[in-house]
């Protein structure tokens, strides 16, 4: 990531742990000279539990995240943070993270979620939730000035799709167009390329951008 520019703290409302007081839900957008980016702390409250557990509290957070989230303009990654968390749930991570995520897709289609600092325990649990439905999200370490390292795909692509990521990462922006012109052995069309992009587009692993008539794409995260 670039070097930040602007950092803007927000200070609202979010669900609470015990589900009856409002909580200070802090959110951080930090803007870089290439991609936005906001970061949202998924424990709220620090003086309470750091177990986040249930289909109820997951679509609690998944109802505040939402509220939270404006329009972007750019292609934005919203990092969910799991710093001071100690366990997820598959059910609250269910409703939560992969909730955000298709909101993110078919309601703010530049905004790309990725998870941030989660233990190993929180990526097994939610590696385990995708990979039974063939579904993947980005994983990283984010430090406090927003920068993030060890860039990491959760659940499963097939070998098509992350050869097409790791290709992505080599030659982009790209279009469909371009990607048949480059791997001409593969006998891949130009619709063939079109639909594993937008496959992968909407699972959030590639960001999409318009230039004219054409779509252009870049792996949400850099290394593979």
């Amino acid at each position: 990531m670039s070097a930040v520019t602007r950092i803007v703290l927000n200070i609202g409302e979010a669900w609470p742990t015990n589900l009856d007081e409002p909580a200070a839900f802090t959110y951080l957008t930090v803007i870089s000279e290439d991609c936005d980016m906001i970061r949202y702390p998924m424990l709220t409250n620090p003086a309470g539990s750091t177990t986040l557990a249930g289909s109820a509290m997951g679509r609690q957070m998944l109802a505040q995240l939402i509220e939270k989230t404006k329009p972007v303009v750019e292609p934005t990654l919203a990092f969910l943070d799991f710093a001071e968390v100690d366990i997820a749930t598959g059910s609250f991570l269910r409703e939560a993270v992969m909730g955000f995520r298709d909101f993110c897709r078919n309601a703010a289609g530049m905004i790309y979620p990725v998870v941030a600092n989660a233990n190993a325990t929180i990526e097994e649990e939610l590696a385990t939730y995708l990979r039974g439905r063939n579904d993947a999200i980005w994983a990283c370490a984010l430090d406090a000035d927003g920068a993030a390292t060890d860039p990491r795909i959760l659940g499963e692509l097939d070998a098509g799709q992350m050869s097409t990521i790791q290709l992505i990462a080599q030659h982009h922006p790209i279009s469909a167009p371009e990607l048949a012109k480059l791997r001409p052995d593969d006998k891949i069309g130009t619709t063939a390329w079109n639909n594993r992009l937008a496959t992968l587009s909407a699972k959030g692993m590639l960001k999409e951008v318009r230039h004219g008539k054409t779509k252009l794409f870049s792996p949400v995260m850099e290394t593979v």
